[in-house]
């Protein structure tokens, strides 16, 4: 019986935190009950991964914020994926989205980059699944040292709250500086003129975290 491996990512679009790959591997006649993860709340995505943990095999890849800032998200959506490849031994590798991926070597033959994977084959939707709740995990750890910038709400993607909080206090070591360089530049979203309840001034104070503008 063939081994599949279906992999996928979450983190290809926020401002700040890693981008985040899993592969999943499971016979091919082995029935995963699996959807894309953008179908799911966090909720169910947490109770799914929960109660496929020790039945379903993964691996999981991070490429950080310095790495994407010195090559580029292009660059770290196909590696991450390749790295995931060349590691992992499977008979047929699926992979979401329309990338070009290199040096597989006699892999590369049995490596099929599939447009909305994540939607149509369950094995890809079980990465996704597990990538985004590993990832918005990551988030939630990161948001304890930075809790001004929300990313337990809003996981680093751009809302208005996150930029906001960007121009008031600037880019952590978490952002990735292209990105927060261009959405500072926006005008929808003005500086914060007031903390947010639940986050005294002191306190951030105390952790170091307002920068020079406020001192």
């Amino acid at each position: 019986m063939r081994l599949i491996c279906g992999i996928d990512e979450a983190g290809r679009g926020p401002l700040a935190g890693p981008i985040i790959a899993v592969a999943v591997v499971a016979p091919e006649d082995y029935a995963i009950d699996a959807v894309d993860s953008k179908r799911l709340s966090a909720k169910k995505r947490e109770a799914w991964v929960a109660d496929h943990e020790g039945r379903v095999e993964y691996f999981v890849e991070c490429i950080d914020v310095p790495e994407i800032d010195l090559y580029g998200i292009g660059w770290a959506n196909r590696e991450i994926f390749q790295r995931l490849v060349r590691r992992v031994e499977a008979d047929y590798y699926i992979v979401d989205g329309n990338l070009k991926l290199t040096d597989l070597g006699d892999k590369a033959r049995r490596t099929e980059c599939r447009i909305r994977a994540d939607q149509s084959t369950p094995i890809v939707s079980a990465a996704s699944i597990l990538a985004k709740t590993i990832r918005d995990e990551i988030m939630r750890g990161l948001h304890e040292a930075y809790p001004h910038y929300h990313w337990v709400s809003n996981k680093g993607y751009g809302t208005k709250q996150h930029i906001s909080a960007i121009k008031t206090f600037g880019a952590s070591p978490h952002h990735r500086k292209e990105y927060a360089n261009t959405v500072t530049k926006k005008t929808y979203a003005k500086p914060l003129l007031l903390l947010s309840a639940g986050t005294p001034l002191f306190s951030l104070l105390l952790a170091g975290q307002l920068f020079q503008c406020l001192l």
